[in-house]
């Protein structure tokens, strides 16, 4: 005699596990978020964050990254104005910022809007913009915030 996990009560009940689950893929299709999303992810060693905005049919992504901290006066007086000269020299950028906050925390990030798309993908396009404009400048900041630059 085999051992069921199903008992006489049970058997009444029986479910449709396809319509289960249409049901709650109509659901989540439904509840899809349309204001912001966001996620983060490492890549060299930085912090880089992207949302999504949707606005007016046309999708908006806000990309940062964290770049560190100014150098403390004290550790190099060098470094700290060769990091803010070159952040003076971003200004001219078309569409990625460089700030350093009160926090002395070092900062880029760039608003991007892309057409209304279906597909997920989509943020690798605003994604490689990003990274096309900022890297040079970040490789750069990135010489004088770890160690003092060989010439």
């Amino acid at each position: 005699m085999s051992a069921s996990p199903l008992t006489s009560a049970d058997t009444t009940r029986s479910v449709n596990f396809e319509a289960l689950l249409q049901k709650l893929d109509g659901e989540f299709s439904a509840l899809q978020p349309s204001m912001i999303e966001r996620f983060s992810f490492q890549l060299e060693g930085l912090s880089f964050e992207v949302r999504r905005i949707v606005h007016d049919e046309v999708y908006r992504f806000l990309i940062t990254a964290n770049l560190g901290y100014l150098p403390f006066s004290i550790e190099s007086t060098e470094r700290r104005v060769a990091i803010r000269t070159i952040i003076l020299a971003t200004r001219s950028l078309p569409t990625v910022h460089f700030t350093i906050d009160r926090a002395s925390k070092i900062t880029a990030g760039g608003l991007f809007e892309v057409p209304r798309a279906a597909s997920l993908d989509s943020v690798f396009y605003p994604l490689s913009l990003f990274l096309q404009e900022a890297r040079p400048f970040i490789d750069l900041i990135g010489q004088y915030l770890f160690k003092a630059p060989t010439l």
